[in-house]
């Protein structure tokens, strides 16, 4: 089931969605209609999408920036990431803000996420910096393929 929690900042509707998205989403009826020219989305907590959530959100979306709405996509999780890579208009027109990016524990095997913003991204030609782990202390590594992982971010 997906909790949706919507906050007004000014111009800006700030939208975060936790849980999967999948065949028992209306969009329409959790979000409702858009209520400012503005809309943030925090995605981080959004373990998985199935292929009848990409057609609900598609179509919602959509509708949004028809009606001159402009999205922002924040702290995209690894689930919304991977479909904004196989689906080219998965965004709506929107802009992606800031990913999630895995890493793997050389040492213990732990698996970690890293946020990134895309424009850091860019700047950095995608040589991920390796992370400490929390749990031993270790060197994480990212642990996907960049050319991949980052495909919709060399699209652009």
């Amino acid at each position: 089931m997906l909790h949706v929690v919507k906050e007004q900042r000014g111009d800006i509707l700030l939208v975060k969605l936790t849980g999967s998205i999948d065949e028992n989403i209306d969009f329409g009826t959790v979000l409702g209609p858009p209520s400012s020219t503005k809309m943030d989305l925090l995605l981080k907590e959004v373990p998985r999408i199935n292929s009848v959530g990409v057609k609900a959100w598609i179509k919602y979306f959509q509708g949004v920036v028809a009606k001159g709405v402009q999205l922002r996509f924040m702290e995209c999780s690894t689930a919304l990431v991977e479909q904004i890579n196989l689906i080219s208009n998965f965004t709506c027109g929107g802009t992606v803000e800031s990913i999630y990016v895995p890493f793997c524990c050389a040492s213990c095997g732990t698996e970690l996420l890293g946020l990134f913003r895309c424009v850091d991204l860019k700047k950095i030609k995608f040589q991920i910096p390796d992370l400490k782990c929390a749990k031993c202390g270790g060197i994480a590594s990212f642990d996907d393929i960049p050319e991949e992982y980052f495909a919709f971010l060399q699209r652009e």
